[in-house]
């Protein structure tokens, strides 16, 4: 009997899916509220790297490069998860740095394109959904999250964010969500 080079990887991938351990999922916020298919979450305050290059789309192999090494003091930094693109402004990729770091600790990138900054605080409307994303699900998901907002009569500030939570090899079990700020007190 031949084995089939194809089936052994297609094997080997779904087997990864189940064993491979996620990347570091902090539990960055608290759940507020449930609203049909979205949560309303209080965030954390957080320190993030984020990485934007209009003449590039390959956000994440320079974040990686400055996780895994690149950076003055050639630290490895743990990676969490989710990785986050913004739907809005500049589209930028950011990563959440682990908790265990102080704004002054931090190793400086030497890509001077990776900026280190804070965000506060926060409350998001969250929609999840499973599989791989591509634009025309996230529109989809947007729109949902829009219309229950709104049904709510829920103010947002207009600033998407798509959250991914898996690598790209894992093919099962897949997590991504939408998030927005609301304005709307809770």
């Amino acid at each position: 009997m031949k084995t089939d080079p194809k089936m052994i990887l297609a094997l080997i991938l779904i087997i990864t899916s189940f064993v491979i351990k996620e990347a570091s999922s902090q539990n960055n916020y608290i759940i507020i509220k449930k609203i049909d298919d979205i949560e309303i979450r209080e965030y954390k305050k957080s320190i993030n790297a984020s990485y934007f290059d209009s003449s590039s789309k390959n956000y994440f192999r320079f974040l990686a490069n400055y996780i895994f090494g690149g950076n003055e003091k050639k630290m490895e930094i743990s990676m969490t998860s989710p990785v986050t693109m913004r739907l809005h402004g500049n589209k930028e990729m950011i990563f959440r740095l682990p908790d265990n770091f102080l704004f002054d600790s931090i190793p400086k990138p030497i890509n001077s394109r990776i900026k280190i900054f804070k965000i506060a605080s926060t409350i998001k409307a969250s929609i999840q959904y499973s599989g791989y994303s591509n634009s025309k699900i996230e529109k989809q998901k947007t729109q949902q999250l829009i219309q229950t907002l709104n049904k709510n009569n829920i103010k947002h500030k207009n600033d998407f964010e798509l959250n991914v939570y898996n690598p790209p090899y894992q093919i099962l079990n897949r997590k991504n969500e939408i998030t927005v700020t609301t304005t709307s007190t809770f």
